[in-house]
C-alpha cells in the first residue's frame, strides 16, 4: 500500500518479553537495577487494563499528507462554476428570494437592485437581456443575491451567484459560481442516497471533489464553466428543489455538509497527481478497465472484481427487442455498415480479450457483417431500458439481453462502496480498491494541471 495509508497491524510491544530475552551483561549493581525496573515495567503494562492496551494498539499513523501540486491559478480552487442549460436555451425561468443586485460579468458597475425578484424568465434581445420588464444591454451578467441561497433556476435553488451569457441564436446559458464544498455537498446527495453508510458517502465525496478540481484543471484560461449539472460530468441538484406536484426535495443535508466537513480537501492522486475519478452506479461484479472508454485514465482507474454490489437493483437486468426494433437500433451504429448489406441477421458477443475489457458485438447481415461496440450498442438502445454497455445477447425470434451494472461501469462502483462500507471497510480502504496505488492527499489553494 502506499505512503500515507495504514498498512498493517502493530505488533503487541512486552517491555517485559523484550528485556528479559536479550543477553544483558549484569556486571554491576546499575545492571541489577535497569533489569528490575524494566521487570516492574513489564508487570505494569501486564497489569494495565486491557481496554486501554487496546487503545494504544489502534493509534496509527497519519493517514493523509499535504498535496504536492502546481498552481492553475489565483483563486481557482475556492468555487467552481457549473453550467445549469447543458444545451442553450431561449428562455429561462428565474426567481430570486430576497435582495440582489446584478452587474455585469467581471465587472463592478451595478445595472439594477431590488428586494427580490417574483417568479419570471429571462430571455435574449437584440442588445442584451429581458428579465421581467427590465432589459440590460449586456452580454453577460451576474446576479449577486444578498444572501445564499437565493436564486431559482429551471425550479432548483442555487447557492452562490448565477452568471448568464449570450449564446448563438439568440439563446442563452447560465453558469452557477458557487464555493467548491459547497458544491460537493450538493453532489453527495444528488449522487449518493442519504441511507448509505458514511464511509461510502465520504469516498463519494473525495471522488466528486478529485473529478471537480481536475475538470478545473482542464479547462481552458477562456471556458466559462468547468462542469454541467448533470452526468456529462455529475448529479448537482443545488440547495433544493421542486419535484412532482410543487413538492419541495432537498439537494444537499445536514448529513452531506457534514461528510464533506469531516472529508474537506481530500483528494485522490496517483503517482503525485490528480487524476479523474471516474464512477458509476453499479457496476455488476468487475469494473471495467478505464482506457477502454477514457483516454485520460490512469493505472489507477483499474478493472477490480466486485461482489460488494449485490444488493443492486441493477446487479442484473434483463431487457427484450423484436428484431424489427434491434435493426432499427442498430443499423446507424455498426462500424462500417453499408446500405446494401440487406437485412439484419444476428447480433452475437464477441469474447473479451480479459476481464474488464469492453464488450463488442458481430452484427451479422445477409451479405455482411460490421461490429459496434458495447458503449455505443447502449446508448442506441437507452430507450429500451438497456443500463450498462455489459450484457450477453440471445437470439430465438426476438433479441434478449441479460445484463449487468448501470452506467459506464469504470472506477468507484457506488454500490458496491456502500457495501464495503456494511462490512466495516473504511473510505481509504475503498478509495484502494476501486483506485488501486492511489493515495488521498490534502489539497491547499491549487490544483495540479496534467
Amino acid at each position: 500500500m502506499p505512503s500515507g495509508f495504514w498498512n498493517g497491524r502493530q505488533s503487541d510491544f512486552n517491555p517485559l518479553f523484550v528485556f528479559t530475552t536479550r543477553k544483558i551483561r549484569m556486571t554491576n549493581g546499575r545492571g541489577r537495577a535497569f533489569l528490575f525496573l524494566a521487570v516492574v515495567a513489564g508487570l505494569t503494562y501486564a497489569f494495565w487494563p486491557a481496554d486501554r492496551r487496546a487503545a494504544q494498539k489502534m493509534q496509527r499513523p497519519p493517514l493523509l499528507q499535504l498535496a504536492p501540486v502546481q498552481s492553475v491559478g489565483s483563486g481557482r480552487l475556492s468555487s467552481i462554476r457549473v453550467n445549469l442549460t447543458p444545451s442553450p436555451v431561449t428562455s429561462l425561468p428565474i426567481q430570486i428570494d430576497g435582495a440582489y443586485r446584478i452587474q455585469p460579468v467581471g465587472n463592478p458597475r451595478v445595472l439594477a437592485e431590488a428586494a427580490k425578484l417574483a417568479a419570471t424568465s429571462v430571455t435574449v434581445t437584440k442588445t442584451g437581456f429581458q428579465i421581467g420588464r427590465n432589459h440590460y444591454p449586456v452580454t453577460r451578467l451576474e446576479i449577486h443575491p444578498q444572501q445564499s441561497p437565493a436564486i431559482w433556476i429551471n425550479g432548483h435553488q442555487y447557492r452562490g451567484t448565477v452568471r448568464i451569457y449570450r449564446r448563438p441564436g439568440s439563446k442563452l446559458m447560465a453558469v452557477n459560481v458557487l464555493p467548491l464544498e459547497e458544491y460537493v455537498a450538493s453532489v453527495v446527495d444528488s449522487e449518493m442516497p442519504a441511507a448509505f453508510p458514511p464511509e461510502a458517502r465520504k469516498a463519494q465525496a473525495i471522488v466528486a471533489r478529485t473529478y471537480a478540481i481536475y475538470q478545473m484543471g482542464q479547462a481552458s484560461r477562456d471556458a466559462l464553466f468547468e462542469v454541467y449539472a448533470d452526468t456529462r460530468s455529475q448529479k448537482y441538484l443545488g440547495f433544493q428543489y421542486r419535484g412532482a406536484g410543487d413538492r419541495l426535495l432537498a439537494g444537499e443535508s445536514a448529513s452531506s455538509r457534514k461528510i464533506v466537513d469531516e472529508t474537506r480537501g481530500m483528494v485522490c492522486t496517483y503517482a503525485g497527481r490528480l487524476f479523474c475519478t471516474y464512477y458509476s452506479a453499479v457496476c455488476g461484479g468487475h469494473t471495467l478497465q478505464g482506457t477502454e472508454l477514457f483516454s485520460d485514465a490512469v493505472p489507477a482507474v483499474a478493472a477490480v472484481p466486485c461482489d460488494f454490489c449485490r444488493e443492486a437493483k441493477y446487479y442484473r437486468w434483463d431487457v427484450s427487442l423484436t428484431a424489427a426494433e434491434m435493426e432499427k437500433k442498430v443499423n446507424p451504429a455498426v462500424k462500417g455498415r453499408t446500405g446494401s448489406w440487406g437485412r439484419l441477421v444476428a447480433l452475437d458477443n464477441i469474447p473479451p480479450a480479459a476481464p474488464g475489457r469492453l464488450l463488442e458485438f458481430d452484427a451479422k447481415y445477409q451479405q455482411g457483417h460490421g461490429t459496434i461496440r458495447g458503449d455505443r450498442l447502449r446508448t442506441a438502445l437507452s430507450s429500451h431500458g438497456v443500463r450498462s454497455p455489459h450484457f450477453r445477447i440471445e437470439h430465438q425470434g426476438k433479441y434478449s439481453l441479460h445484463g449487468r451494472g448501470h452506467g459506464h461501469g469504470v472506477g468507484l462502483c457506488q454500490w458496491g462502496a456502500r457495501g464495503q462500507a456494511k462490512i466495516g471497510r473504511g473510505v481509504q480502504q475503498i478509495l484502494q480498491y476501486y483506485y488501486p496505488g492511489s493515495e488521498i492527499v490534502i489539497v491547499g489553494n491549487s490544483v495540479a494541471r496534467n
